[in-house]
């Protein structure tokens, strides 16, 4: 009923939403590259990664007032008390993410961002590497691909859980999150609106993080030694 009587209003931006959904397929295109030796765009896309990574602690600072990690990292107490009344009706519709999301979101950005660094220092042991392969040892560069593989299936876990409590929040609770996800609007009262995305400044976010990106990838990555056979 809420959804038919409370006009909806803007609630995620829409920067956020093409994080969202550009992760969703980074994290996808990363394990089809990584299955089907498509190694070198394996790595492209994890820099792809990295770059969004980036983004989202920056927007999590600059980012509408939802988007920002103060309005959603909520005190232990809350997070608990929201778990202790996750399967009744009586637990309230947040505007924004519920203290449990709120959560899981910094934990995302942390494992995709340890994936992602880690990345910078693996090999396919054929063709395809990362730039900074050569600046560390061999046990060192063991040590962080294992981490590199044990993280995507901890992100592949978790996305699973996600996926599952998207349909019990979509149709159980008859809160509907997935088209939320897509359009931004959320049937609530107009105080809690959003009035800009803010697309110029997080247009100037991502070329700011391009650069950052090409010199850290590019420019600053030490060069391999070259070995002789002899």
């Amino acid at each position: 009923m809420k959804e038919q009587h409370t006009p909806k209003v803007l609630i995620w931006d829409l920067p956020l939403r093409l994080f969202h959904w550009l992760l969703v397929f980074a994290i996808v295109a990363q394990w089809v590259t990584a299955e089907f030796g498509y190694m070198d765009w394996h790595f492209k896309i994890g820099y792809v990664t990295l770059g969004l990574v980036i983004f989202r602690l920056v927007w999590g600072v600059v980012g509408p007032r939802h988007a920002r990690f103060s309005q959603f990292i909520r005190p232990p107490k809350d997070i608990f008390n929201y778990a202790k009344a996750l399967f009744s009706s009586q637990n309230k519709e947040y505007v924004g993410h519920n203290p449990l999301g709120g959560l899981i979101v910094p934990i995302v950005i942390m494992i995709v961002g340890l994936q992602a660094v880690t990345g910078l220092f693996s090999t396919d042991d054929v063709l395809a590497s990362g730039p900074y392969l050569s600046s560390v040892s061999a046990e060192t560069q063991d040590l962080l691909d294992g981490l590199h593989h044990d993280t995507y299936n901890v992100i592949l876990g978790i996305a699973g859980l996600h996926i599952i409590a998207i349909f019990w929040y979509q149709f159980k609770r008859k809160i509907y999150l997935i088209g939320a996800m897509f359009h931004g609007k959320k049937a609530l009262n107009p105080e809690n609106k959003i009035t800009s995305s803010r697309w110029i400044i997080a247009l100037i976010v991502a070329v700011l993080i391009a650069g950052f990106l090409y010199w850290l990838i590019v420019v600053a990555a030490p060069v391999p030694e070259e070995e002789f056979y002899f």
